[in-house]
């Protein structure tokens, strides 16, 4: 609490100073007390800057993420945000005060911290993120019943300077393909949309006798399992290890593999190692099976060096 809070709640200046005196409150910026002997919680120091840096102030960046339950990660030092028609008298020790003039705000855990949306474009606007944590935030901050990518669009409205704003724009629109890990959107970027392949459908479901059933959200769950990437028209699909949001269920994805078998589905699996250090050659697997399959084009090169363009199976 802070004095102000602390002399309205009844006790005495004198009061005050005795209780820190006796190590039972401890002093954590000037004016802000915890009212506790024992260890300091990284979300006290958080909710102590917060009230330390005044009216208007909010947990933000990487200190929001891990309140909105979006990282494990609690950054060392404090960063909290304030209105920038403000200003502070004194230096926060740890803290790191940003003055910002859109400044959206909601309490997670008792703290008042920035909107979820302005969280995660904030963060993705440090230069320190990259491509991949770009995409595995923004994949984690859409996943269903937290938000959504038309939510994420809107917040970005209000941000038409932000670094990375057209990239943003094309991992949203994965998002709402229905993507669900870095790799997939890998896939979709280096070796389908790169190659000129077959666009293939994302997050289909299967019915344990192997029929499809329809996309991830718009059919019921219960007793489905999912193939990461299909081409239904020729029922060549991709599944992806690697991914985010899916449980180890090895056995699980076996047996879909087998009811895939039985319904005439070619699915070919692929690591990340595959997606990310060789596309080309992954790009090669897949264009073969989708000739064999009746796919009547034709794939090309990404670069002039590519190995699907220098590969004779496909000339």
């Amino acid at each position: 609490m802070t004095r102000t809070q602390a002399l309205a709640d009844g006790w005495s200046a004198k009061q005050v100073r005795g209780l820190l005196g006796r190590g039972q409150w401890q002093l954590m910026h000037r004016g802000v007390y915890l009212t506790h002997s024992g260890p300091v919680s990284w979300e006290e120091r958080v909710a102590a800057a917060v009230l330390a840096a005044g009216a208007g102030a909010v947990a933000s960046e990487g200190c929001a993420l891990p309140l909105w339950g979006l990282t494990d990660r609690r950054p060392p030092v404090v960063t909290v945000a304030i209105p920038a028609a403000r200003t502070l008298r004194a230096d926060l020790r740890g803290v790191r005060v940003r003055r910002r003039r859109r400044l959206t705000r909601a309490v997670r855990s008792g703290i008042p911290v920035t909107g979820l949306h302005q969280s995660v474009l904030d963060v993705l606007a440090l230069p320190r993120t990259d491509d991949d944590e770009m995409v595995a935030l923004l994949l984690r901050a859409c996943r269903p019943g937290r938000s959504s990518p038309a939510a994420l669009r809107a917040e970005l409205a209000h941000h038409p300077r932000h670094r990375r704003r057209a990239e943003l724009d094309d991992v949203l629109e994965a998002a709402e393909l229905g993507l669900g890990s870095v790799a997939e959107w890998r896939y979709v970027r280096d070796v389908e949309r790169a190659h000129g392949l077959p666009t293939m459908t994302p997050q289909v479901a299967v019915a344990p006798s192997g029929e499809l059933v329809g996309i991830r959200g718009a059919t019921p769950t219960q007793g489905l399992q999912y193939l990461d990437l299909l081409d239904p028209e020729r029922g060549v699909g991709v599944e992806i290890d690697g991914a985010l949001f899916h449980d180890d269920r090895v056995h699980l994805d076996r047996a879909r593999d087998r009811s895939g078998l039985v319904a005439g589905r070619a699915m070919l699996r692929a690591g990340w190692s595959d997606v990310v250090l060789r596309p080309c050659e992954l790009a090669v697997e897949v264009a073969l099976v989708q000739i064999r399959h009746g796919w009547p084009g034709r794939p090309h090169g990404c670069t002039p060096g590519c190995a699907l363009a220098g590969d004779v199976r496909l000339s």
